[in-house]
């Protein structure tokens, strides 16, 4: 059978200081994989495509077309809330064009949605999906007895079926290495990065563990994984990441979501690095009370010595009161300012750049004491600064909450991007966030400790100099190096 894989995702190439114009869709390069490994001819669809050897952004009319070329049998969409209406779209568009073609959808918001199953879609797949889709896929050709296959919804007479919840896959293992693209293996990295963006570098996300310790409120990894967090071995991880170098990668992302929550397995993997001299540039996420410790200090400097050279945590606030109510610990411990300021700076005395994630628009903000609280900081070690703007997201304990309190979130489920203020704040709107939002953004990177802190890191690894150059000139602003 024909598979098409297919990833709606707004297009975000107009905003120049968006990173890459389509994020990698990992969950459904493993899906595909796994339908390849069953002998299915697969192909990815995102709204992009390869022109005079550039990745250049296509429509959504035009990548309708490229799929009904394509004629699948079966057409799997993986979205996120944001997405969802223009997958609905496409969807109902191929079953026009294409009566026969069976849709499937699986992620995040088909997940929160499970028996809710709308038209044009036939089947979600609710949570991990690889064993599930396994299944279909045999069953499809088959005795078609699709409710003995758990964690799959089935639309049958405009009603939603619910077959199950599946046994998480706790061995990641005996699963296939994610399907790769050219569309998104050839996107030019946009951020400060090794090697540096003059030298166009080709990044790809890789995968050590799934799910995470931490139940975070505003978080939905709870809601979709729960809090089993398991591994692949270091040996599969390395070889896989020398298969993605030979393919032209520069820079890799562990897109797990605490890449140092059992500190030993994360110093296994970095010692597998260097013991097959891997000599590969990556990236992590990680939890500022993971490494808060002697211990701590010692790992982040086997991880620079493993090759890498950046970490982003989630910092979220520089208020202590916010961090509890969002739930921000480790083993009952809330995650402290004080913290964050100590654990990044051993990172940045370390040589490893620091990322910081912040989020405004809670309920219990106001303008005030957003201004107070982000006058802070720039007493934080940071070197690259992402504030988004508080989403209620579906599976995380804060959109179940705010729907019990009454508050009204906005109907256009693309606007939930994590960028617009989606709800009925007490006292901001819209417009007010998004110029605080500027604001800070404005006032983090021009301010005299920004300016130290990146000389200093550049001190320590010189290499960073032409990075950080490199990302100025790409943001427009800022100083030379």
């Amino acid at each position: 059978m024909k598979i098409a894989g297919i990833y709606p995702q707004k297009n975000l190439s107009l905003d120049p200081k968006i990173q890459h114009a389509v994020s990698e869709p990992y969950g459904l390069e493993m899906i595909l994989a796994v339908a390849s490994q069953q002998g299915h001819d697969v192909e990815l669809f995102v709204p992009l495509k390869c022109h005079q050897e550039r990745i250049v952004p296509i429509t959504e009319e035009e990548m309708i077309e490229r799929i009904t070329e394509y004629k699948p049998d079966i057409a799997g969409f993986s979205m996120y809330t944001c997405q969802y209406p223009m997958g609905k779209r496409i969807a109902a568009e191929l079953k026009k064009r294409l009566p026969g073609t069976m849709t499937i959808a699986g992620n995040r918001y088909p997940s929160y949605l499970c028996e809710k199953i709308e038209d044009p879609f036939d089947f979600f797949v609710v949570k991990e999906g690889e064993e599930t889709f396994r299944e279909f896929l045999r069953e499809i050709e088959n005795e078609k007895k699709y409710r003995d296959i758990k964690g799959l919804v089935i639309r049958e007479n405009h009603r939603g079926f619910y077959t199950g919840n599946r046994q998480r896959n706790l061995h990641l293992d005996f699963l296939p290495n994610a399907m790769r693209f050219p569309v998104i293996l050839n996107q030019v990295y946009r951020g400060i990065s090794l090697p540096p963006m003059s030298e166009d570098p080709n990044y790809a996300i890789v995968e050590y563990s799934r799910c995470c310790y931490n139940t975070c409120k505003f978080c939905d990894s709870t809601g979709f994984w729960g809090n089993n967090v398991v591994f692949r071995s270091p040996q599969r991880v390395v070889e896989e990441m020398f298969e993605l170098k030979e393919k032209g990668v520069d820079t890799f992302y562990f897109m797990d979501l605490n890449f140092t929550a059992d500190r030993q397995k994360t110093a296994e993997l970095c010692k597998e690095m260097i013991d097959q001299s891997l000599g590969a540039h990556w990236y992590c996420m990680s939890n500022t009370a993971t490494l808060d410790s002697r211990s701590g200090q010692e790992l982040m400097e086997l991880m620079k010595k493993a090759g890498c050279y950046k970490i982003a945590w989630g910092v979220e606030s520089t208020n202590d009161n916010s961090l509890e109510i969002m739930g921000k610990r480790v083993d009952n411990e809330f995650t402290t300012t004080e913290q964050t300021v100590r654990v990044l700076q051993n990172a940045l005395d370390t040589g490893i750049i620091n990322q910081g994630y912040y989020i405004i628009g809670f309920p219990w903000e106001t303008e005030e004491t957003i201004i107070r609280d982000a006058g802070k900081l720039k007493y934080i070690p940071i070197h690259i600064f992402n504030v988004g703007i508080f989403t209620p997201i579906p599976l995380s304990r804060f959109y179940k909450e705010m729907l019990e309190k009454g508050y009204k979130l906005d109907p256009d489920l693309e606007n939930h991007d994590r960028n617009t203020l989606v709800y009925n704040h007490p006292s901001l709107d819209n417009e007010k966030i998004k110029a605080l939002q500027a604001d800070m953004h404005h006032n983090f990177y021009t301010s005299p400790e920004y300016l130290e802190r990146v000389q200093t890191s550049c001190r320590i690894d010189s290499r960073f100099k032409s990075a950080f150059n490199d990302y100025f000139e790409f943001l427009g602003n800022g100083p030379k190096m």
